[in-house]
Parts: C-alpha cells; structure tokens; sequence
C-alpha cells in the first residue's frame, strides 16, 4: 500500500482530515512499536510506506501495555483528549495497517498482542 492511499484510507475510515490523519498514523504506530519486542517493531516497518518508517519506535524489549495503556498513549502522541475518538482513530489505523502486511507477518505481529488491541484491527484472533 502507497503512503497517500494508506492517509487516505485512514481519513475515510477514521473521519479524519489530513493533518489529523497523518498524526494519527504516526502516533499508532510509534506506540504500536513500542510495544513490540524483538525485531516485530522492523519486521512491521519494513511492510509500510517507506515514509513511514521513522514513525515505528522500536523497543527490543516491547511494553507490555493493555488496550487501556495503549490507548492512553495513542491519546497522549496524539493529543486527543476524547477517549472514544482515540479509539476510533487507532481502530482506522490499525486496520488499514493490517491490510498493507503479508499473512505472515500481520499473524507474527497479533500474536505479540493482548486481545484488546488485537480487536483493533478487525482481524480474528491469530492461533498459536
């Protein structure tokens, strides 16, 4: 997926404009890497947009943050106060990203993830 149709695509979905669209990516993600461990944090960038590559922390260790910690700092990088608009605008992120990666490594990526984010991405829960 090219960046302009992945921006686009989280505008449509999320009901965001540009700017607000493009923050949004870039806070998802680099919270998104954050909580990976290991190389998932690459392994996802090397999937997306060139572009955006410098937005995916990388963390070797990953955080081990549920839906509510991961939430909140979407909301913080994001600097959206409305808990329900955070979510919204992870859930457009978070599903259009799933749609860019490979089989292989959207089920590597879920398989790092508690229920609660996985749910996220509208994608069924991978097995172990």
């Amino acid at each position: 997926m090219e960046y302009e149709q992945l921006i686009a695509t989280v505008r449509r979905r999320g009901g965001l404009g540009e700017n607000e669209a493009v923050r949004s990516v870039q806070a998802v993600l680099s919270v998104l890497g954050e909580r990976l461990a290991g190389r998932e944090a690459d392994h996802l960038a090397a999937q997306l947009p060139e572009r955006l590559n410098p937005s995916v922390t990388r963390n070797p260790r990953g955080r081990q943050w549920d839906i509510g910690d991961f939430l909140k700092h979407v909301g913080d990088r994001e600097q959206c106060a409305d808990a329900d608009q955070v979510r919204q605008h992870a859930q457009a992120v978070l599903r259009t990203v799933a749609e860019a990666l490979n089989d292989d490594e959207r089920h590597d990526l879920l398989a790092q993830l508690p229920a609660g984010i996985i749910d996220l991405f509208g994608v069924p829960t991978p097995r172990g």
